[in-house]
Order: C-alpha cells, then sequence, then structure tokens
C-alpha cells in the first residue's frame, strides 16, 4: 500500500526547465518563523449522508485509462485515471471499477485530480476548475462527498488520521522558485490553521528557491518536504520538528560514489513502522536516469543510501524488507530493506510491457499498470498478481 502522494513526473523534462533557470542561493536559517493565529472556520456547504448500501450509487466504469492505483486490501481501493480526470473504486480486486468522481465535477474536464486517500473509504481533494477555495471529502467510499470552503486553493494534502491532516498549497513559481503555503487541520478538514507561509521580502527556513514535489508526516510534528533545486548533486530535502512553523535542511545524506553532475528530484518518504522509512531520489546525469532508494531506521533523522534501480519510475515498500519498483520494461523487488533489487519473471505479462505503476498489500496481492507502448502510453492495462509476483492475470 504507498502512502505517497504520487508524483509522475518526467524528469528529461524537468533538467531542461531547471537547467534554463538561474539558481537562487538557498538561504540557511533556524529563525523561528511565528505561527499565524488566525483560523478560518468553515462551514460545510453540502453535507455528506450516511448510505447504508453502497451497491446502488456509483455507476459501473469501464476503465482504459487507469494511470495510478491505491489499493488498502486484496479487494478495496482507489485508481485515478490519465489526467486525472476520474477517481474510480473497487471493492473486488479491480474486476469491477466503480466511478465515484463527485457528480458537481460531471461537466469539466482535464481536472488533474490529486486526492488524497487515507483508507479504503476516506478521501480528501481540491477541485481543480470547480470553485476556488473547497475541498472535497468523502467518508463512505465516493458513495457521498461534502463540500467544505477553504481559506486556500490549489493544495496537496497528507492526512493522518480522519482527524488529524496538512495542506500545501501552492503560492505560485518562477525562475526556478516556488512559494507555499502549509495549514494543518485537526477536526477532518473542517478548519484549518495557517502554520508556514512564504512572505515576500522575507527569508524563510523553507527557502522559496526550489520546486515543492509534496508533504509526508510521521507523526504531528514531523515532516518533510522533497522537491528539486536547479543545482546538480543537491538534496532540496527539508524536515520539520514542529508541525511545519520551522524546517531545516536535511544534511545527513549523501550521493553514493560515481554519480556526479547529477539533477535529483527527492521525493517523499514513506513509513513502513514507527522508526523505519523509505525515500526514492530520482538522479539524471550523463549516464542516465536512476532511481535512488534511501532508507532511514531512526524515525527519519539519518538516510542510508541502498541502492539505484536504473529507470526506476515508481516505489512501493510494504514493510521493513520487502518493496517494489517499475521501472520501464522491467519490474524489481527487493527482499533485503533495499540493499538488492532482482527482476520478476512476472510470467502472463507479454515481453517488452512498460511497466509505470505498482501496488502491493501485502506480500502476495499486487497490481501494476502497463502499456505496451512506452512512447505514447496507450493504451493502459492493469494486471493483477495473487501469488507474490509469480503470475499476473490481465483485469478487464
Amino acid at each position: 500500500m504507498k502512502k505517497r502522494l504520487t508524483l509522475i513526473s518526467t524528469i528529461l523534462v524537468l533538467a531542461i526547465i531547471l537547467v534554463a533557470c538561474q539558481p537562487e542561493e538557498e538561504t540557511e536559517t533556524s529563525t523561528a518563523i511565528p505561527t499565524t493565529t488566525e483560523t478560518t472556520t468553515a462551514t460545510p456547504t453540502e453535507t455528506a449522508t450516511a448510505t447504508p448500501e453502497p451497491s446502488p450509487a456509483l455507476p459501473i466504469y469501464t476503465p482504459s485509462d487507469i494511470f495510478s492505483i491505491n489499493m488498502f486490501s486484496p479487494d478495496e481501493g482507489w485508481a485515478l485515471t490519465r489526467y486525472g480526470s476520474h477517481i474510480l473504486r473497487t471493492d473486488d480486486g479491480g474486476l469491477t471499477w466503480m466511478d465515484a468522481t463527485p457528480p458537481v465535477l460531471s461537466t469539466l474536464t482535464d481536472l488533474n485530480l490529486q486526492p488524497f486517500f487515507l483508507d479504503a473509504d476516506t478521501a480528501w481533494f481540491t477541485p481543480y476548475g470547480y470553485a476556488d477555495g473547497v475541498v472535497l471529502h468523502t467518508q463512505d467510499g465516493g458513495l457521498t462527498w461534502s463540500e467544505t470552503p477553504l481559506p486556500f486553493d490549489n493544495a496537496r494534502f497528507f492526512f493522518l488520521d480522519p482527524s488529524s491532516g496538512y495542506a500545501l498549497v501552492d503560492l505560485g513559481a518562477g525562475a526556478g522558485s516556488q512559494y507555499v503555503a502549509l495549514y494543518r487541520t485537526l477536526d477532518g478538514g473542517t478548519n484549518w490553521t495557517e502554520v508556514f507561509s512564504h512572505e515576500p521580502g522575507e527569508t524563510s527556513s523553507l527557502p522559496g528557491s526550489g520546486t515543492k514535489n509534496g508533504i509526508a508526516f510521521r507523526d504531528i510534528d514531523h515532516g518533510w518536504i522533497g522537491g528539486t533545486i536547479p543545482m546538480t548533486d543537491t538534496f532540496h530535502f527539508y524536515a520539520t520538528t514542529d508541525g511545519g512553523v520551522t524546517w531545516a535542511k536535511a544534511t545527513d545524506i549523501s550521493l553514493p560514489l560515481g554519480i556526479t553532475d547529477a539533477w535529483l528530484d527527492v521525493w517523499q518518504p514513506t513509513f513502513v513502522s514507527p522508526t523505519v522509512a523509505y525515500l526514492p531520489v530520482r538522479s539524471l546525469d550523463s549516464s542516465g536516469n536512476q532511481l535512488l532508494i534511501y532508507r532511514s531506521d531512526d524515525d527519519g533523522e539519518t538516510w542510508a543510501y541502498q541502492n539505484a534501480v536504473e529507470d526506476g519510475r515508481d516505489l512501493d515498500v510494504i514493510s521493513a524488507d520487502e518493496g517494489w519498483v517499475a521501472a520501464n520494461f522491467a519490474l524489481y523487488r527487493t527482499l533485503d530493506g533495499g540493499a538488492t533489487w532482482t527482476v520478476v519473471p512476472a510470467v502472463g505479462i507479454p515481453a517488452g510491457t512498460f511497466f509505470m505503476d505498482v501496488e502491493f498489500v501485502d506480500d502476495m496481492n499486487g497490481w501494476v499498470v502497463t502499456t505496451p507502448d512506452g512512447d505514447t502510453w496507450e493504451p493502459l492495462e492493469v494486471y493483477r498478481t495473487v501469488d507474490g509476483g509469480a503470475s499476473w492475470t490481465l483485469l478487464p
């Protein structure tokens, strides 16, 4: 099961953009940024109503464009279609998909939805192009959605539980920089408090320079933001220990031998236990594209390089020892905490298939999103395994 904010980007395009940008000097400072005390209290304009039986509400969706999958059991989970146009829900392991997209968005296209899925029933997102400053939230697997006004828009969410969560809000970008604000909720998204924001002319512990890919938190106080910066061999990776009020650059992380002059794209860490976490970092240099795998065994305080997977696109870890990587024309597995990665034969999937996304909920049950054409990504196909990746079946 993934906890990532999935972020699928083309590193080559990113590198070209960054090369054109003028680097901005990062200012390191530990000066605390006072928490903004103003709290916006919002009253939902639509109230979700409990539905006793799930079957009648959601229409069947015949998928041909599933782009990413987030499963929470062998039967139940979510999927997003390409371009984030539809939110899908399954309760039979992907044999059948239902359209859980809120009906209020039915007339819109190119939604680019980026929901945060907490479990098989609960999700939040801010809809692009629908209305300024609202969050749509479901607690019944997409049967109903509540709509609550927000003091912000264009957010990416991370929730620890049904009540406690954060929203990373994009305030604008340009010239190799991206400015953000961070809000916190303790009541499931009804009320939000701003805890951090970039302000013009002010020096911040989280620099405005560089992009911010998303956020991840271990608990209400400890969190991380990863991203990219137009400087080679530089980890754009920041941590907070006070709930996002102040940030410090992570320094206990380094490149392995043999990688130099590389553009680095730091994703968000995934915790598989209270102390063990994995951090994927995409590296692009003259030798090609690699996914560097880092591991922490001390609550995210330090990060040790484990190994790299060539052309790695997606990392899914399900325990302290076991994980999977979708890597273009191969599927990799580790059973020793990322130290070694082995190509899985993937019986049932044609040779030459392009692997885009991988998702496992335990050591037996998994799914991959694939395509026979790595250039156009058409058509998109979903395979499932129930024997730990030994054999795969194409889903309808």
